[in-house]
């Protein structure tokens, strides 16, 4: 169980909720009154007389709800007022569970007003979890007590009670038609039948107990089951999200790469044309130089000669330098991609392990799915059992019940 309420209803039918215990139950379960609408409304419908009802709100949260009635003739504790129960998925009803919320109506709602109400609700809930209340089946009508549902130990008191007169009425006639003995015999028969249907009853019993904590427990693991795969999508999700931001980085650091490819090569091709320059201009001093065969004839050409060769010299040692330069960016750029290469690597290796994970997830999900169709196969097997039991106990009790056999 999660919780108790109790609701009231205002002139014009309006709900309210009036107690709640725990205090934040509504709030955790998001109850409020438009959510209790078709509880009230079935409740009403019963001639607005004191009734009782299990259902779901919403399709999800389950309930066992007692109304209190109407008239001010005819009520239970007090008129007007609806005690709600919040079920949980394990909890399994007995026989006597409408009787003592009866019982909580008739000792609880009249002492609506009392200052610690509260605490008294609190106990009252603690006492029904534990079934530790007797069940209440008095109604009020007009201002006297009337009964309206015999309690179950009241009854097989009176089936007693009738056994005994009937047995005794079998006595004085088997006392005036057979012997003494012939009536003792056939009463330890009839003791020993009752003891053995008994035992019967008894170990029907033990069996249901069994088999409905068997029930629990595979509901119980079966929750668990679905928590797990639950966690296994969450961390499938977070690993696709991984994936998809070293996608991106791994796009990003191939583009990176391909501008660098392309400078070192542009600067290759640079360095190709300055190498065939300056070898075209040593060719040209060379042949000047083979072509000066005077001094005294050519000193005007040697003069312009030797302003070019010194304009060549300086054009040569702008060229180094700018060879050098060049030099140090080829080997700055050839050690970022080195870094590059090597980030590609780092990260396909992350990519490859993250694919592997993903892959191993999905197969966890896949055994856990196996393993929830089998629990499910289990307590479907389980309720079959259970009812079949139940069948057996009633077809017993009624043989016992038919032949007087208690």
């Amino acid at each position: 169980m999660k919780g108790i309420i109790i609701v009231g209803f205002e002139e014009n039918s309006e709900t309210y909720i009036d107690t709640q215990f725990p205090i934040n139950i509504c709030e955790f379960l998001r109850v409020n009154p438009n959510l209790l609408k078709d509880l009230v409304e079935q409740h009403l419908n019963k001639k607005m007389e004191p009734n009782y009802i299990e259902m779901k709100l919403n399709g999800e949260i389950s309930v066992a709800s007692f109304y209190s009635g109407f008239s001010f003739r005819h009520y239970v504790g007090k008129p007007n007022f609806a005690i709600i129960i919040f079920l949980s998925q394990d909890d399994v009803l007995s026989n006597e569970f409408e009787g003592m919320m009866r019982r909580i109506a008739h000792e609880l709602l009249p002492k609506r007003e009392a200052l610690n109400f509260d605490d008294i609700l609190g106990q009252y809930y603690e006492m029904l979890k534990k079934e530790e209340l007797t069940s209440y089946w008095e109604e009020i009508i007009e201002g006297e007590t009337s009964v309206i549902v015999v309690k179950k130990k009241e009854e097989e008191k009176q089936d007693t009670e009738e056994i005994e007169d009937v047995k005794g009425e079998i006595v004085e006639e088997q006392m005036s038609q057979v012997s003494s003995a012939d009536f003792l015999q056939e009463n330890e028969d009839l003791k020993a039948e009752i003891t053995e249907l008994q035992n019967l009853i008894e170990e029907k019993k033990s069996k249901i107990r069994e088999l409905t904590r068997k029930f629990t427990e595979l509901m119980s693991e079966n929750t668990k089951k679905t928590e797990e795969i639950q966690t296994l999508k969450e961390e499938i999700n977070e690993q696709y999200i991984k994936l998809e931001k070293w996608s991106h980085q791994m796009a990003d650091l191939n583009e990176n790469n391909a501008k660098l490819m392309n400078d070192v090569k542009n600067l290759n091709q640079k360095i190709i044309e300055r190498d065939d320059f300056l070898k075209e201009k040593e060719r040209k001093i060379e042949e000047l130089s083979i072509k000066l065969t005077s001094v005294d004839e050519f000193d005007e050409k040697t003069e312009i000669m030797l302003q070019e060769k010194e304009d060549l010299i300086t054009i040569n040692v702008s060229l180094n330098s700018e060879i050098v330069r060049l030099e140090k960016d080829i080997k700055n750029l050839k050690n970022e991609v080195e870094k590059s290469q090597n980030q590609i690597a780092i990260h396909i290796d992350t990519i490859t392990d993250l694919k592997l994970d993903a892959k191993n997830l999905k197969s966890k999900i896949s055994s856990v799915d196996e393993e929830k169709e089998k629990v499910k196969d289990k307590s479907l097997d389980l309720k079959k059992e259970i009812k079949v039991l139940r069948r057996e106990r009633d077809h017993y009790k009624k043989i016992v019940k038919e032949n007087n056999l208690l």
